[in-house]
């Protein structure tokens, strides 16, 4: 059973009903780590960071062709050399950057973003045009968290279509092994021109601040001094890709989840507060990040496999979210599940996600937008929809779609 393999990646949710049943901590044939897929096993693993440490470079990527390598070397010299900062450190580093961004990302904080998410969802569901064909990916679930990230950051907006391919290139080699040469020199040249656009950026804060969470990144900490340019670089690729591609993936999802289901629209217009429940129930199915690499730092049984230290593991929350130990017809799309919200979709722990509150906020504000002004969006051809072909990021590529508007009454 192959994660790299296009029938996996195509629909990973055949295999990983069967390693549940038969294998739930499985060592993958041809590769240096373990699947760990039931519900109860991922949630140990990630209950105990100092057992399954979040330091896990060598497995996380794909490595690229070694006939590239002086090349690809040569690309990155010309930049800042890459600092783990969240997705890739422990505590006490970990700490120390978490603490820098989350006070930005609480739901409480969010708060001034409620109303800017609400006119950028009306705004772009009124663009939709009725009954023409339409890609909702770039039509709508890609410009809404886009522009929410680089307005918490404090980014111009004519950087948007910039993010987009920023954010494509550094998740390119993420639990995918079909990179051609082009590709692996395109995802360099992208990152250094991510790093040319924000040093500028960088400076212009630390000598003018103004309300964004750059200008507070970038002011030094008492406790610990001023982050360097290569760490501020590293930390803001991961907050612009984590800003968006979750949220991009799961309002997605939810349009073809809804897809067939006139009654759920017509719910969350008699209930705006349905949504919540419809989004919850997305997100566990889609699981757009369907899990994360650990590696075990001292020797520990898992499931009843012996794991020695140095061992790493892919921790599958999508798999988790399917267990059918905790969601009864796992498969099933059916947002009145007593326990809809006890999915992994954002981790758990300490490396929870911490865009968590602005995802589910701007998903169910664009929901509650579409419900109101469209009868039902239709997928012209649910048969041919494919996803990315990686099995950490799970989503959609494009959605063909005709919006039907409600008539006026």
């Amino acid at each position: 059973m192959d994660p790299y393999s296009t029938e996996f990646q195509a629909d990973p949710h055949p295999f990983y009903a069967a390693l549940r049943a038969a294998a739930p901590v499985y060592k993958v044939p041809g590769h240096d780590f373990y699947l760990v897929v039931t519900a109860e096993l991922v949630r140990q693993a990630v209950r105990d960071p100092e057992a399954f440490s979040n330091e896990v470079t060598a497995v996380r990527r794909t490595s690229p062709p070694a006939e590239l390598a002086a090349e690809l070397s040569a690309v990155r010299a010309q930049g800042l050399a890459y600092q783990p900062t969240l997705s890739l450190n422990d505590p006490p580093r970990h700490t120390r950057f978490r603490k820098l961004v989350q006070r930005a990302f609480t739901p409480r904080a969010l708060t001034w973003m409620d109303p800017v998410v609400t006119e950028l969802s009306r705004e772009l569901v009124a663009a939709l045009p009725a009954d023409d064909p339409l890609d909702i990916v770039d039509a709508l679930a890609r410009p809404l968290p886009i522009y929410a990230i680089c307005r918490i950051l404090g980014l111009p907006n004519s950087w948007r279509d910039d993010i987009t391919t920023w954010s494509d290139a550094a998740t390119a080699a993420l639990g995918s092994s079909h990179l051609e040469r082009e590709r692996w020199l395109d995802v360099e040249y992208r990152m250094l021109d991510l790093q040319r656009a924000l040093v500028p950026e960088f400076a212009r804060r630390r000598t003018a601040p103004t309300d964004d969470l750059l200008s507070v990144l970038v002011a030094p900490d008492p406790e610990h001094g001023a982050l360097t340019d290569a760490e501020l670089i590293w930390l803001v690729r991961e907050l612009l890709v984590a800003g968006n591609e979750t949220t991009t993936k799961t309002i997605t999802d939810l349009i073809l989840r809804l897809d067939g289901r006139p009654q759920e629209w017509q719910q969350v217009r008699d209930d705006p507060q349905r949504a919540t429940a419809v989004v919850e129930e997305c997100l566990r199915l889609a699981s757009p990040v369907q899990g994360m690499f650990r590696r075990v730092t001292r020797p520990i049984t898992l499931g009843g496999v012996d794991l020695p230290e140095g061992t790493h593991v892919f921790l599958a929350f999508g798999s988790a979210n399917r267990d059918e130990t905790v969601f009864p017809a796992p498969d099933e799309f059916d947002p009145d599940r007593p326990n809809v919200r006890s999915h992994l979709a954002f981790g758990q722990g300490i490396h929870a996600c911490l865009g968590n509150a602005l995802a589910r906020m701007e998903a169910t504000t664009v929901l509650r937008e579409l419900a109101g002004t469209v009868a039902r969006i239709d997928v012209l051809d649910p048969a041919a929809v494919r996803y990315t072909r990686s099995f950490v990021l799970r989503g959609i590529r494009e959605l063909p779609v005709r919006v039907r508007r409600r008539t006026p009454s």
